[in-house]
């Protein structure tokens, strides 16, 4: 039987000229259920992404197959997106979110504006029931006080968070949880009674303080933490006895343990624990590293 698109699916596609939502259409991926992301180069063919791997088709998309995109994703309002744009993503009212990318105009390192959109990225959130298993038995350990995961990009670190609040904001358990979604990609597509705090679009650390300060919140969430001033606001949270869950791109936890503004975690003891998460056609792989002895 054929397998309905779902809401987001839909979605995607209808920010899509009618000619490249039926390309992607048939494809045949998307009735899988498997598709994770759409992208748009000027000049090449259009993909999707299904379980890691990269699938073309035969439409080439044109420039101005681009800017209709573009402009369906901003609701024909480019201006209201342009500060999202200047850091490479646009976020619908509906919960999808797509990558951009073009030509910066730069004052010394500051991006004052993005033209010219050559490429775009729509990535399509799903809910993965039972995925984030592993890593809830893990927050039910007497001695858990954070956890940080990892992987490279793509690997369904989104996802992971978006099922741990999913799965511990509910009854039985129904932790008070605070997730600074910077950019707009874990809370969309949860709904229910869930005692959860979304602080949408606010800067990770700020987002932290707010939490911590006005909240009381029994966990705080954050994905892809990147800065120092992140790395502090953690620290901030880890002293003040509130667990933080982060995310964090890397291979391996040599190369995470590497980063400068990761270090500076590592050494105030702030994780109990390192998830290495890998997809697979069944669901996550974990590598589970205890960081500190029971």
């Amino acid at each position: 039987m054929e397998r309905k698109n779902t809401y987001f699916e839909e979605s995607a596609l209808s920010f899509l000229p009618h000619h490249l939502g039926e390309a992607v259409r048939r494809s045949g991926g998307l009735y899988r259920g498997n598709i994770s992301e759409i992208r748009l180069r000027s000049g090449a063919s259009l993909s999707v992404t299904a379980g890691a791997k990269s699938i073309l088709t035969p439409i080439r998309c044109t420039a101005d197959d681009i800017l209709y995109t573009v402009r369906s994703l901003c609701g024909n309002s480019l201006y209201s997106h342009s500060e999202t744009i200047k850091e490479g993503y646009i976020c619908t009212d509906g919960g999808i979110r797509a990558g951009v990318c073009g030509r910066a105009v730069t004052e010394g390192r500051r991006i004052l504006s993005v033209t010219d959109i050559t490429s775009i990225c729509i990535r399509i959130p799903h809910r993965i029931p039972g995925a984030s298993d592993g890593i809830c038995k893990i927050m039910q350990e007497e001695d858990f006080q954070g956890l940080l995961i990892y992987s490279p990009p793509g690997e369904g670190k989104t996802t992971a968070l978006r099922e741990i609040v999913a799965r511990m904001a509910s009854k039985p358990y129904c932790k008070r949880i605070a997730v600074i979604d910077t950019r707009f990609e874990i809370c969309q597509s949860l709904s229910g009674d869930l005692t959860m705090d979304a602080l949408q679009g606010y800067p990770r650390a700020k987002g932290m303080e707010i939490a911590l300060r006005t909240l009381s919140p029994q966990i705080i969430m954050c994905d892809e933490i990147g800065r120092s001033e992140d790395s502090e606001a953690i620290i901030e949270s880890h002293g003040s006895g509130v667990p933080t869950i982060a995310t964090v791109h890397g291979r391996d936890l040599t190369e995470v343990k590497n980063k400068p503004y990761m270090k500076k975690l590592f050494d105030a003891g702030v994780f109990s624990h390192a998830v290495g998460l890998r997809r697979s056609a069944e669901g996550f792989v974990l590598k589970v590293n205890r960081l500190k002895e029971k």
